[in-house]
């Protein structure tokens, strides 16, 4: 059954860069040039769909990748932990690849896939997965920006979820020179087996003096024996409501960007710990990822 769903995700995969391939030939002002891409961006928290780990999970991440004229791409990143004890250590390393393309100037869109590869010692809640594939698309109204994608979360079994969201891009300056502000509305909902997997694995694998990190810090481990179980079915439900303000500076060779990011978590989860029921305690995050980026 899951070698079977792994077709059809890259069927549908398939399917969508041959549509978008007929659609980015048919623009005859699509004029991009390939180029190499470089940048480094610092998380204040891992926050996923408004989910996160009781202690901070702080990222420095540099990247690179190559991106074709055609609007394909590839690229590959690492995160080191800059936070607590553990800073400067790796903690994740991911390679992806992908496809954008543009439909005159009011609808963009994309397909991508990347594989990642997280610390034994991560106690990231996304920690579980092993990899992503998926679309998204924007449509630009002129009062609004409509966006939406779809995802496929491969862990120890397969999630699937949807986002859509509104926004309003205000623009000042010209085509080298562009400062951008897009206020944003957005929702996320999907299944959660990879964060029933970070429970199970990552947790309640830790000692008693680790403060609550989700990970395990040596042989003294006094929760690694405990039963973590799911009695509710794995549904489609409503993860979050995000609020974010990204404002970026795009110039012709390099950029900056800054994302304020307020996440409203929805629909905790009902686990228990030996056979003992607990609900998750979610609460409201508020993070910011901000970043440089270089082309040559």
């Amino acid at each position: 059954m899951k070698f079977q769903r792994i077709i059809a995700c890259l069927l549908f995969i398939i399917s969508i860069y041959f549509q978008a391939n007929v659609y980015a030939q048919s623009d005859s002002s699509n004029n991009k040039k390939s180029y190499f891409k470089a940048s480094a961006n610092y998380l204040s928290n891992a926050v996923y769909s408004g989910r996160k780990d009781s202690s901070v999970v702080s990222y420095l991440s540099p990247s690179i990748g190559y991106f074709h004229k055609s609007g394909v791409y590839v690229n590959g990143s690492m995160s080191f932990l800059a936070n607590s004890a553990d800073a400067g250590r790796i903690d994740e390393m991911s390679l992806g690849a992908g496809y954008d393309f543009s439909i005159k100037d009011n609808f963009d869109g994309g397909f991508y896939a990347e594989k990642y590869f997280y610390s034994n010692s991560s106690y990231a809640v996304t920690s579980e997965l092993q990899g992503d594939a998926g679309t998204y698309f924007s449509y630009n109204t002129g009062a609004l920006k409509l966006g939406g994608g779809a995802d496929f979360l491969i862990s120890t079994n397969i999630d699937f979820t949807l986002n859509g969201n509104l926004s309003h891009p205000f623009s000042f300056g010209d085509d080298n020179n562009t400062w951008t502000i897009s206020p944003t509305a957005e929702v996320n909902a999907g299944t959660q087996s990879f964060y029933r997997s970070y429970y199970k694995n990552r947790k309640f694998n830790f000692s008693s003096g680790s403060k609550g990190k989700g990970h395990n810090t040596g042989k003294n481990n006094t929760n690694s024996n405990k039963v973590i179980s799911f009695p509710q079915q794995n549904h489609f439900s409503i993860l979050d409501y995000e609020f974010l303000i990204p404002v970026t500076y795009d110039a012709k060779k390099w950029g900056i960007f800054a994302t304020p990011t307020l996440a409203i978590p929805e629909n905790p989860a009902t686990y228990a710990v030996d056979g003992i029921l607990q609900k998750e305690n979610l609460s409201t995050s508020f993070y910011v990822k901000v970043g440089a980026y270089i082309k040559f």
